[in-house]
């Protein structure tokens, strides 16, 4: 499968589905029904300290067990998919000449990671990164740094920064929109375009993927002080899901043909004026959708998604420990790990397979200010 075409299905498997054997790594059809997962999680973390940790979890009932951690890389917040050459890539999110991404190298057998290379990103706090290995590129989003970071990959894994692209504008929020800030980065479905989401410029900035150029009049235009930050994508290429973190929205939006996009639906996540919406999934059946909401009333709202129109509809609201940011269902929908940074736990929920409700579990994996959980193949 094309590489692009494979990043756009695991985005709508919700991100990345795991396994626990090499033999099992292009069988991905065997992963819903596999018992044990494995998964990474990334953290705010200094680098003396394990800030990336592998697991084993089983969706069957929900048990876990630690596997082993790695040290050096500082602030690894956002972790990319396992490449079939068993490669992570993650940021690490520092100030100015701090920010750099890192490459690791996964042993399937051992189920450990080790640090092989590294490279500035030349853009501050780097908070998300995707690879594509079959062209040889990973990219990060440089949230502080408003601009978006082209790496080169070579045969080893290693990253060398190519390209950097830079932004400009503001929008209307007092405090938090007075200069770009790049949050996430996706492939359009017909995967000609990267989709950027610009938190500053309530933008999502549009990427050429034929020469990395960009232009202001492609960028899709989102309602002011909405503040975008990730999004997630049908199977059919039709409809793009969007969380803003600034107004709390579900944006629900309609591709059409040359990737021109209308917004069809408008629906809050977040009730309560947290300003805080983090991270937002298709469940693996497409049947509902989720977004984690911070700062006030801490939780994840639940969407029912119809089949007919891709619009939304709030079911429920489910209340979780402080400060959820990124997390990830299992390949069957059974579970959500939610990582809960001020909890310094990741969070363990049962999903109703009718409803789409979630039902804590009780069940906590402790760890230190966890941000980020990735199925891995």
């Amino acid at each position: 499968m094309n590489k692009k075409k494979q990043i756009f299905f695991l985005s709508v498997s919700l991100m990345f589905m795991g396994c626990t054997s090499a033999e099992k790594k292009d069988k991905t059809f065997d992963i819903v029904d596999s018992d044990s997962l494995v998964f990474v999680s990334g953290s705010y973390s200094s680098q003396e300290e394990e800030g990336i940790k592998v697991f084993t979890f089983s969706q069957k009932n929900a048990d876990f067990s630690y596997k082993s951690g790695v040290k050096g890389v500082p602030n690894p917040s956002f972790l990319s998919e396992l490449t079939s050459g068993n490669i992570i890539y993650s940021v690490a999110e520092g100030g100015g000449d701090d920010s750099f991404l890192y490459s690791l190298k996964y042993n399937p057998d051992s189920l450990k990671l080790t640090v092989i290379g590294r490279d500035r990103t030349n853009g501050s706090s780097p908070c998300f990164v995707m690879a594509d290995e079959n062209a040889g590129k990973a990219f990060t989003a440089n949230y502080s740094g408003g601009n978006f970071s082209v790496f080169d990959i070579d045969k080893e894994g290693g990253v060398f920064l190519s390209k950097n692209i830079d932004f400009s504008g503001h929008s209307i929020h007092p405090t938090r929109q007075k200069v770009p800030h790049i949050h996430s980065v996706y492939y359009s479905p017909d995967s000609t375009q990267l989709w950027a989401s610009d938190l500053g410029t309530d933008r999502i900035r549009v990427i050429d993927t034929a020469d990395y150029s960009h232009d202001d009049e492609d960028d899709i235009v989102l309602p002011g002080g909405s503040g975008p930050r990730h999004m997630c994508f049908h199977s059919s290429g039709k409809y793009a899901y969007v969380i803003t973190e600034l107004s709390g929205d579900v944006m629900v939006l309609e591709i059409k043909e040359n990737n021109k996009v209308n917004i069809i639906q408008t629906v809050k996540a977040d009730t309560v004026g947290g300003e805080g919406s983090a991270d937002i999934h298709l469940s693996p059946d497409e049947r509902f959708l989720y977004a984690s909401c911070r700062i006030k009333s801490d939780g994840i709202a639940v969407f029912k998604v119809s089949s007919e129109n891709g619009r939304v509809e709030r079911v429920g609201y489910c209340l979780t420990g402080k400060h959820p940011r990124n997390f990830a269902i299992t390949p069957n929908g059974k579970y959500i790990l939610v990582a809960c940074r001020d909890e310094n736990a990741i969070e363990i929920y049962e999903v109703n397979q009718e409803t789409g409700i979630l039902k804590d579990t009780g069940k906590r994996i402790y760890t230190k200010a966890p941000v980020c959980v990735r199925w891995i193949l």
